[in-house]
């Protein structure tokens, strides 16, 4: 992480994890964690997911989870990524809030 600032939480979650990543869901629900650190790494989800929002959301919902376990953490994780989506298909920017409120969060 030399040259980066990386949050606390994201600190406190990663050094948690083992060196292979394999204990990824021992990471404990965080009252406080919602930082911004789980969305910054979402947009790629979203350049990689744009037409499959059922992986996009898993995805980027996991991804979240792993620094971030808290539902502001997931909500940040899972917007960053369906934005994205959305700016890959040409969706209007006007539009990406009521299709988040009206078709990806029911």
């Amino acid at each position: 992480m030399q040259g980066r600032a990386p949050g606390a939480t994201c600190i406190r979650s990663t050094n948690i994890l083992w060196h292979d990543g394999s204990n990824w869901d021992k990471i404990p629900f965080a009252k406080n964690a919602g930082g911004c650190g789980a969305s910054m790494r979402a947009a790629c989800i979203g350049l990689y997911y744009p037409y499959d929002m059922t992986k996009l959301m898993e995805i980027s919902i996991e991804s979240g989870r792993t620094t971030h376990h808290n539902p502001l953490g997931y909500l940040g994780s899972y917007v960053a990524a369906l934005f994205t989506a959305f700016a890959i298909q040409e969706i209007h920017p006007n539009k990406w809030l009521s299709l988040l409120l009206s078709k990806h969060l029911p």
